[in-house]
């Protein structure tokens, strides 16, 4: 049986009015000053005849799992296509609006937000209305150029440059998804202009190339980012992952049985236990004293830290209180199939040797010819390290989920329940589909 493959794809920009806080650093002052690059939200849909997928990414540092839950909705009441069918993904830009609450991170803009579900929609129904005959090919290629582990350099990165192809049947590129690892932070915590950072500019250049709609799908960054910071460090990361995508485009290999599938399971991600009120209490007042201190020795990016960690410790004590603390954290693995090429979707900044885990794990099986992993997809619960990680402390362990309004960190299993997930599904994706 012949695959009638379709595939169209659309783009819609989400760029922010000037005067909205920007969220991703605690050290930075808000609101945005202006606009350096707009951003947008790119949007794919593909269908086989009895399947539909949709893949929709935004230049936004992140999503909540509700508002995820009800985008989709929204995207099914208009479109037809199911829920679980739909990824939508974040490219975890720092130099974005504040969408995702983080404590004191940037206030989130409720009209912002209002204004941009309507957007999101409207860009998966204009991808779904362009739908035509589509040939998809796939490749992979490398790039290295200022990019590091950050956490210990000359550790493991992932070089992998991850492209999909897809064609209309004059041979005239529909879309191309790129996907590559490396933290988007190459403008820094004094960046106040609104920016898709590197990932934009890849986007940028290979739609000027192309006429596609690019899709840039964000890796397993969680301790992986740019060598330096700046203008200069974001032009060569993205000029040279945009150099190994057009050097891939001329060889790539067609998709085999390009026929979709889609899988996914809800994990109850485990944490460590729960501190005591009388903690709770005590670290406030260590955290009060240091950013009092902080301020008398004027040092304000550190007591913006301290109040931020001040606050942290008020809400998690008001969720104690009220008996809303949870002992597990939801964590969405979602995979989705095109033919011989399968894309992980993670829901966090997930580190990058369980990233290339899942990879091997995956071809290892023989269940895929390539792998793709999507962070940030379908929510953000923050980072989740790699047990190795754990014993080093540093901030993706010690400090960073607390920003994001959890009591304590998960533990270092919770990553590699994701990597058997992972592989679990691509596995059961690849048995022979019905019809």
């Amino acid at each position: 049986m012949t695959t009638a493959l379709r595939a169209g794809a659309a783009r819609v920009e989400i760029t922010p009015p000037i005067g909205v806080d920007l969220t991703g650093f605690i050290a930075r002052e808000n609101p945005c000053t202006g606009v350096r690059d707009p951003l947008y939200a790119r949007a794919l849909v593909v269908d086989d005849g009895s399947r539909r997928l949709a893949m929709l990414s935004c230049d936004l540092l992140g999503l909540a799992r509700d508002l995820v839950d009800q985008l989709r909705d929204h995207i099914s009441q208009a479109t037809g296509i199911p829920g679980p069918q739909i990824l939508i993904a974040t490219t975890h830009t720092h130099a974005g609006p504040a969408a995702l609450p983080l404590i004191d991170c940037g206030e989130i803009n409720p009209a912002y937000v209002e204004g941009l579900l309507p957007k999101l929609v409207a860009a998966v129904e204009q991808a779904q209305a362009a739908l035509r005959p589509a040939t998809a090919q796939r490749g992979s290629g490398a790039s290295t150029a200022g990019v590091h582990n950050r956490r210990s350099p000359g550790d493991v990165i992932d070089s992998e440059v991850g492209v999909l192809r897809l064609d209309d049947a004059q041979g005239d590129p529909i879309a191309l998804v790129v996907n590559y690892t490396c933290h988007p932070t190459t403008l820094h915590f004094d960046n106040r202009l609104i920016s898709a950072d590197y990932p934009g500019l890849i986007c940028q250049q290979l739609e000027a190339d192309t006429g596609a709609v690019a899709l840039y799908l964000m890796g397993a960054i969680g301790d992986v980012g740019p060598v330096t910071r700046g203008e200069e460090s974001l032009a060569l990361i993205g000029q040279a992952v945009t150099a190994a995508v057009r050097g891939l485009l001329p060889k790539l290999t067609s998709v085999a049985a390009p026929r979709l599938d889609t899988e996914g399971e809800l994990l109850a991600l485990p944490m460590f236990p729960l501190p005591t009120r009388e903690q709770w209490a005590a670290w406030r007042e260590e955290y009060t004293s240091a950013a009092l201190a902080a301020e008398r020795d004027r040092e304000l990016s550190r007591a913006k830290v301290q109040w931020a960690m001040v606050h942290w410790t008020e809400r998690m004590f008001e969720a104690m209180q009220a008996n809303q603390l949870q002992p597990t954290v939801p964590a969405e693995v979602q995979m989705l199939r095109i033919g011989d090429l399968v894309i992980i979707g993670v829901p966090g900044e997930y580190f990058v040797e369980l990233g290339l885990q899942i990879k091997a794990g995956i071809l290892a099986a023989g269940t895929a010819a390539q792998v793709m992993i999507c962070g940030f997809a379908n929510g953000n619960i923050g980072y989740i390290p790699a047990r190795r990680a754990y014993p080093l402390g540093g901030y993706e362990v010690a400090e960073a989920y607390k920003y994001y309004s959890y009591p304590v960190a998960v533990t270092p299993d919770a990553g590699e329940q994701i990597v058997a997930q992972a592989i679990a599904l691509a596995a059961r994706a690849a048995k022979p589909l019905p019809g």
